[in-house]
């Protein structure tokens, strides 16, 4: 029974989003072969279509929803966000947080639910919700107060890896009221100015979760949510919507 109880609960933000058909129509004029295998790779296993573009398309990509064109990007954005870069460049800092960009595509694919496998199964696929977790934190940054709940699963992912120590070093300059979740297998250092919560709990050792609340009338809230459903294989999805966003904030912050 305990069991079923955590699994109802760590599920429960999945089963509430919305039912939606989800396309990407790309303009084969504005990427080319190589890079457009990269793309079909990216979502071959995703609840997202990847199309070719109607002729009397202008934009090089654009996402339809039920329908409805909701964005549009060039592909430059997304080849410099997610299709050119692997995880290397999060991990060591040679991107600076001020340089990370969603594009509009991205952003528009909020609310479906992704299952990404890490390398060496995938070597673009995790690259998705990486992406998205550094653009809430520039997003926590330039607002520059508010709170931010992150789970990291290992607080030593906080402190050893350079570019993530990096960004909190960064978030902890602002008025942030930072919060970190994690089994406590290190000491975070007092350079960064967090309340880490450990334990061994499922969400501390298998959430993966970006969750930004400003203060009112500063910005929009954006969260990301994710779970570890096998080792190096992960759920998840990511939100602007302000009560998607305090459902998240809610599930974490009455389980850790």
């Amino acid at each position: 029974m305990i069991q079923v109880t955590k699994l109802f609960v760590k599920d429960r933000l999945f089963t509430r989003l919305p039912n939606t058909s989800c396309s990407i129509r790309v303009n084969s004029a504005a990427i080319d072969v190589p890079m457009r295998a990269s793309l079909n790779r990216l979502f071959e296993k995703q609840p997202v279509t990847v199309t070719e573009a109607p002729e009397t398309q202008a934009a090089d990509i654009v996402v339809e929803r039920d329908g409805s064109i909701v964005a549009r990007s060039s592909a430059e954005a997304l080849l410099q966000s997610v299709l050119l870069v692997n995880s290397d460049v999060y991990i060591t800092g040679s991107r600076d947080l001020s340089e990370t960009e969603l594009p509009e595509v991205l952003k528009a694919l909020q609310e479906i639910p992704f299952l990404v496998r890490g390398y060496p199964e995938s070597d673009s696929e995790k690259m998705l919700l990486l992406a998205v977790s550094r653009a809430i934190e520039r997003r926590a940054y330039e607002a520059g107060s508010g709170t931010l709940h992150v789970g990291f699963q290992e607080l030593s992912r906080l402190v050893d890896e350079r570019g993530t120590h990096q960004v909190y070093e960064q978030l902890s300059e602002t008025e942030i009221d930072i919060h970190t979740y994690g089994q406590g297998d290190v000491t975070v250092p007092d350079d960064l100015s967090v309340t880490a919560h450990t334990g061994e709990s499922w969400f501390h050792r298998h959430g993966w979760f970006v969750v930004f609340t400003p203060e009112p009338g500063d910005c929009d809230p954006a969260a990301l949510y994710s779970i570890e459903r096998e080792p190096n294989r992960w759920g998840g999805f990511w939100t602007f919507q302000p009560e998607r966003v305090t459902a998240i904030k809610t599930v974490i912050t009455e389980r850790t």
